[in-house]
């Protein structure tokens, strides 16, 4: 069975909004890169045809954003992404030739080489009484709010990490940062991980590097009004994951979802 992933990284899908596969590509289009994700499933890039066209009638299409946590087709994505990203070992320059799995390619040495992970660090900063969390719009991805995110520096630790993005963006300073989820984002070749944290911060306290645009302080009532990141995405997830969760602190002052 194929699933074949068009030009513009889009899969069809079936009526049931999952991948929708296919016994032999069509005779119209060109696979350019295949990988066997699965012992029944081989992804391949197709041009010729749209994803859309694809999927029959109703041409829906599902992409790395959209099933980002489904882990079929986050692998299929992402292993036809790191074979068409990595086509020469970067110690010697030497053509790489990828195995039928996608898990590994060698080059004139021999060496192994495998699809590169880049850890990113995204999350939840509450304030001290739990009632509010800071939303974010990106310059970049400009519309909606969503969470501060930022990729995992050399010798970082991942709380390290999250306080520094928060710090860098917002000029917020956090406490009692910690992991809580993760989620595949083949689409950049990234491995979301799911903080939280907390502050007491109110306004910013030091200059920002300029990557927001505005930074929002929202409560659980507040959220409906707002537009959010797209549902299937780690931010999303967190967020709803929090409205959902009544704000009563413990006598210690933690709350129920951390």
């Amino acid at each position: 069975m194929f699933l074949l992933i068009d030009a513009d990284g889009r899969f069809p899908l079936g009526d049931d909004g999952e991948p929708k596969f296919f016994h032999t590509p069509p005779a119209t289009t060109d696979i350019t890169s295949h990988v066997h994700v699965s012992p029944n499933v081989t992804a391949a890039r197709v041009h010729g045809v749209d994803a859309a066209d694809l999927a029959g009638p109703a041409g829906a299409t599902g992409d790395a954003r959209t099933h980002a946590s489904h882990p079929l087709a986050a692998r299929a994505v992402g292993l036809v992404n790191a074979r068409e990203r990595t086509r020469f070992d970067p110690a010697d320059g030497s053509a790489v030739l990828w195995g039928e799995g996608g898990i590994v390619a060698r080059g004139a040495t021999g060496r192994p080489i495998f699809p590169r992970l880049d850890p990113c660090v995204i999350g939840l900063v509450e304030d001290p009484a739990g009632e509010r969390i800071l939303l974010v719009e990106n310059s970049r991805r400009p519309g909606y709010l969503t969470l501060v995110a930022g990729y995992v520096d050399v010798g970082e630790t991942l709380e390290a990490a999250f306080a520094r993005e928060v710090w860098e963006e917002t000029g917020r300073r956090v406490s009692d940062v910690r992991y809580v989820r993760s989620q595949p984002w083949p689409l950049s070749g990234a491995l979301m991980l799911g903080m939280a944290a907390r502050t007491a911060d109110t306004d910013a306290q030091a200059p920002t590097d300029g990557e927001l645009t505005r930074t929002v302080w929202a409560s659980r009532d507040e959220l409906d009004s707002l537009t959010l990141a797209a549902e299937g995405t780690i931010a999303r997830a967190l967020i709803d994951y929090w409205a959902d969760i009544p704000n009563t602190p413990t006598p210690e002052g933690a709350h129920p979802w951390r």
